[in-house]
C-alpha cells in the first residue's frame, strides 16, 4: 500500500527510537504437539496453531512520535508431506512498510529445535520506484509433526493502517488474535467480515495512554480454494480498525470520518497541488485535440495520447508520490495510474469538457464496503467524462483497452466519485455475455487420400479481446504465441501463415491460419475431427456437488463462444458420426448444438454456441445449473465427426 504520510500536516516521517523487543516463543503445549488432524478438515495438510499481532498506532505513548508497529507472531504445524511446503514463509515489505526483527524456528516432533539461520532468508526486489520486496525464508528439518515459528515487526510512518487483519489463513486456524492499541487523541472507527460465521470476540479497556481492543476467533475453516471462486477477502474473517478524527486540546481535525473527509484531506494536501502546476498541459490539450471533429473525437484523441505516449507505471493506490503534478507527468512521459488519470482530465478540461475522477476497485481485491471511508480499498482512478450528454469511463493506464472501456475486473464493482465536497458512490457499469466474445470459423476439406486441410479464423471480442491485445512483447513474439497455441490444440495438423490483428480501439482481436493434417496422421479410409476446436473440448471445471461448494462462484466477465466448423469431402466419402445435437437453457445461460448437411454437395456445417450470462451465481440453484450446462458441454465436445471411405 502507498505511503500515508502526506494525508494531514500530523504526518511527518519519523523514526521508531524504542523498537518492542522480541520476545522468546512460547512453550510447546501438549496438545499441540500430539495434535495429528484438524476437526472437520481431517485432509488439512498444516494448520495454524496460533497467530497473534500487536498494532501500535501512532506510537502509542512514545512521545513526538506518529509512527506505528505490527508485530506479528505464528505457529504452523506441519501435518502431512504436501504441508512440508509450509516450510517457506514469504513476507512483502517496502519503505513504507519496514520489516525488522525477524525470527524463526523449527521444533521437530521428538523436542529438538533448529533456529532459523540468517542465511536461510532471501530478500526479491519487486518494485524499484515503490522499493517493495519480498522476504523469504526456509525453515530447516521441516517434517511431517514439526511446529514452525516465526515472528516479525514491520513498521510504519504513519498511524493510518488501511489493510484489516486477516484472522484466517488458507489453513484452518486453530486462535487468532489481534491486539490494538490506540493513543488517546485518536477516535477510530470498527469495521469486520466473518463470512463463515466463525463468531469474532473482543474485549476493549482505558488505559492513561488510550484504548487497548483485543479481538480474537477460535476454530477457523480454511479458506476455500476452488475453481472460479471468490477472492481470499471475501471469505477470511478479518478486521480493521480506521482512524476518523484526531483530537487534543488544540484541535479537532477530522480523518477518515466521511468519504467527504478524507477527500478534503487527499485534495489539500496532494490533488490541488498536482494540478496547480499545469506546465504545458493546455497547450497540449490544444495541440492534440485542434484538428479533431466533434466533442468525441477530441476526447479520443486525448485518451489515445496519455494511454499510448505516457507509460504506465505498475504503483497502485489513489494517493500521489511526493513531488506528482500533472505537469511531471507530462514531460516525463511515465506516470502511475492515479497520475495518468489525472493528466487526462487536466487534459480534457483544457478543451472544455466536464471530468470528474472516480477511484476505483479490483475485484479481485477482494469485495470492497462503499459505507466505510476508506481509501485503500482503491487501487485505480479512473477519468469520468460527460460526451455530449453521455458518461464515458476512461482507464488510460492499459495499451490494450479501447476508448470506454473497462478492465473486467472494474466492471460492476463499487467506485466513488471523488470531490471534496460531495463524493457519489456509484457501481462501474458493466458489459452483456454478448459483448464479449469468442468465434471461431474453420473451414476443413477432405482430399481422395483422407488428408484435411483448411484455413481457420477467430474473432474476440470485448474482453477476450482486451487478453490478446497488447499480451506479447511484439507483434512476432504475438504470433509465435498464437502458433503454440494452435498447434497445442490441433495436434494432428500442421499450422501455417498465421496471422494475428490486434484492434483495441474496436475492442477486437483476429487470428487466421492454415493448417494441414500431418503425413502420419492420415489413415486413408477414415478421418476423425473434434469439431469444437479450436475453443473446444470443454472439460467439467465444476466437479463438486452442491452441498460441498463452499464459496460462490464468479467468472472473469459474462460472455458468447461460437465455433462453426464447415467440412467437405470427396465422392466416395460419407459421413459415419456426428455429434449428437443439443439444446440447453437454464438460469445461467444456454447451449445449442446444431448440424445443416447437404448430401448433394457432400458438406455439413456445425455450429457450437455455450452461453455464459452472468459473472456470480450466488445460489444452490445457479451453482447447479452451471454444473449441468458444463456437463452438456462436455458431453458434446466429447463426440466426433467421422468421415469412412465407402
Amino acid at each position: 500500500m502507498k505511503p500515508y504520510r502526506a494525508l494531514t500536516v500530523l504526518l511527518t516521517a519519523a523514526a521508531l527510537s524504542g523498537a518492542a523487543a522480541a520476545q522468546g516463543f512460547p512453550p510447546v503445549t501438549d496438545h499441540e504437539r500430539t495434535l495429528a488432524s484438524v476437526p472437520n478438515e481431517p485432509n488439512a495438510p498444516a494448520v495454524v496453531l496460533s497467530k497473534k499481532s500487536e498494532f501500535l498506532m501512532m506510537g502509542y505513548g512514545r512521545s513526538g512520535e506518529v509512527s506505528s508497529s505490527l508485530l506479528v507472531k505464528t505457529r504452523v504445524k506441519v501435518l502431512t508431506e504436501e504441508g512440508k511446503s509450509q516450510g517457506e514463509v514469504s513476507i512483502p515489505h517496502s519503505s513504507f512498510v519496514r520489516l525488522q526483527g525477524f525470527r524463526g524456528r523449527t521444533v521437530l516432533p521428538d523436542g529438538r529445535i533448529l533456529p532459523v539461520p540468517a542465511d536461510a532468508r532471501f530478500e526479491r526486489k519487486v518494485s524499484r520506484r515503490q522499493r517493495r520486496s519480498v522476504t523469504s525464508v526456509a525453515f530447516p528439518g521441516v517434517e511431517v509433526g514439526a511446529i514452525l515459528d516465526y515472528q516479525y515487526e514491520l513498521r510504519f510512518d504513519t498511524f493510518y493502517y488501511l489493510e484489516p487483519w486477516y484472522f484466517s489463513d488458507e489453513l484452518p486456524v486453530l486462535r487468532s488474535e489481534v491486539t490494538f492499541k490506540v493513543p488517546r487523541e485518536l477516535q477510530v472507527k470498527a469495521w469486520s467480515g466473518d463470512p463463515f460465521k466463525v463468531g469474532v470476540q473482543s474485549e476493549s479497556k482505558q488505559t492513561p495512554l488510550g484504548t487497548e481492543v483485543r479481538v480474537w476467533a477460535e476454530n477457523l475453516p480454511s479458506v476455500p480454494d476452488e475453481p472460479y471462486g471468490l477472492p481470499f477477502a471475501d471469505l477470511a474473517t478479518q478486521m480493521m480498525l480506521l482512524p476518523v478524527v484526531y483530537s487534543d486540546e488544540y484541535q479537532r481535525t477530522p480523518l477518515l470520518e466521511s468519504w467527504a473527509s478524507t477527500c478534503k484531506i487527499i485534495d489539500e494536501q496532494q490533488y490541488d497541488k498536482a494540478r496547480r502546476r499545469d506546465g504545458g498541459v493546455e497547450k497540449k490539450a490544444r495541440e492534440i485535440a485542434g484538428t479533431a471533429g466533434g466533442n468525441r473525437q477530441k476526447a479520443e484523441a486525448l485518451y489515445r495520447f496519455v494511454r499510448d505516449e505516457i507509460a504506465t507505471e505498475d504503483l497502485e493506490g489513489v494517493l500521489l508520490e511526493e513531488g506528482s503534478s500533472v505537469e511531471r507527468t507530462l514531460s516525463s512521459r511515465s506516470g502511475d495510474y492515479v497520475e495518468k488519470a489525472m493528466l487526462l482530465q487536466a487534459l480534457l478540461e483544457a478543451v472544455k469538457m466536464e471530468t470528474r475522477l472516480v477511484w476505483a476497485a479490483d475485484r479481485w481485491r477482494g469485495r470492497i464496503d462503499a459505507e466505510v471511508a476508506n481509501p485503500g480499498w482503491f487501487d485505480r482512478a479512473l477519468v469520468m467524462a460527460e460526451i455530449d450528454g453521455q458518461r464515458v469511463f476512461l482507464d488510460p493506464s492499459d495499451r490494450a483497452l479501447g476508448f470506454g472501456q473497462l478492465q473486467a475486473s472494474y466492471e460492476g464493482t463499487p467506485a466513488l466519485v471523488y470531490d471534496k465536497k460531495k463524493p457519489e458512490p456509484i457501481v462501474l457499469p458493466e458489459s452483456t455475455f454478448d459483448q464479449n466474445g469468442r468465434r471461431a470459423v474453420v473451414d476443413l476439406k477432405l482430399d481422395e487420400a483422407g488428408r484435411l486441410t483448411g484455413t481457420g479464423e477467430l474473432v474476440l471480442t470485448g474482453h477476450p479481446a482486451w487478453e490478446k491485445i497488447d499480451w506479447q512483447e511484439d507483434d512476432a513474439k504475438a504470433v509465435e504465441a498464437w502458433k503454440e497455441w494452435l498447434t497445442e490444440r490441433y495436434k494432428d495438423f500442421q499450422i501455417a501463415d498465421v496471422r494475428a490483428e490486434e484492434l483495441p480501439d474496436e475492442r477486437k482481436a483476429r487470428l487466421t491460419w492454415s493448417m494441414k493434417q500431418r503425413e502420419e496422421e492420415v489413415l486413408g479410409d477414415e478421418s476423425n475431427l473434434a469439431p469444437s476446436l479450436p475453443l473446444g473440448p470443454v472439460a467439467q471445471p465444476f466437479v463438486q456437488a452442491a452441498e460441498k461448494r463452499r464459496s460462490p462462484v464468479l467468472f472473469p466477465y459474462p460472455e458468447m463462444e461460437e465455433v462453426e466448423l464447415r467440412l467437405r469431402w470427396p465422392e466416395g466419402w460419407t459421413v459415419e458420426v456426428t455429434p449428437s445435437l443439443a439444446k440447453q437453457e437454464n438460469a445461467v445461460g444456454g447451449l445449442t448444438v446444431g448440424i445443416e448437411s447437404n448430401d448433394a454437395e457432400r458438406s455439413l456445417v456445425y455450429r457450437r454456441r455455450l452461453e455464459l450470462r452472468q459473472k456470480q451465481l450466488g445460489t444452490k440453484q445457479h451453482y447447479e445449473a452451471v454444473r449441468a450446462l458444463y456437463t452438456a458441454v462436455e458431453k458434446s465436445d466429447a463426440q466426433a465427426i467421422s468421415l469412412v471411405r465407402r
